[in-house]
């Protein structure tokens, strides 16, 4: 039987503290994205809104997004994963993309941005890499 030490006994303590502080934060994340998507519905079906508001498309697209990738995030922190750590990357890039009104360059950018993060996904990620085992 192994004997732990105190320094052993402190990282694990500090360890378990950081996934605690990750669940809660996760939690939080969560009811704002539930309070946000419920303001989001509510706006939709404001037809005043999107007939006075000429920009109101874009800005239904961009906080539709940004609740996708704050989705990606919640799993990013609840399962640590070389998987869930792209997919968060893929629809964050993917939001700036289609969001913003960038230059050709920078959309270019963006594009081989994700080609790269695709493959990173199909050539580099091992069939032993599933989880985390903690």
């Amino acid at each position: 039987m192994k004997k732990f030490s105190i320094k052993d006994k402190i990282q694990q303590g500090v360890y378990s503290t950081a996934r605690y502080l990750e669940m809660l934060l996760s939690v939080m994340l969560a009811v704002v994205i539930v309070i946000m998507a419920v303001k989001l519905a509510a706006q939709m079906f404001n037809v005043n809104y999107f007939w006075n508001e000429a920009e109101a498309f874009t800005h239904f697209l961009e906080m539709v997004m940004s609740l996708a990738v704050g989705v990606e995030l919640i799993k990013m922190l609840c399962i640590h994963t070389p998987e869930t750590v792209v997919e968060v990357l893929l629809f964050a890039i993917a939001r700036q993309i289609v969001v913003s009104h960038s230059s050709i360059i920078d959309t270019m950018i963006g594009v081989v941005c994700i080609a790269v993060l695709f493959a990173t996904r199909r050539f580099l990620f091992m069939a032993t890499d599933d989880k985390e085992t903690d």
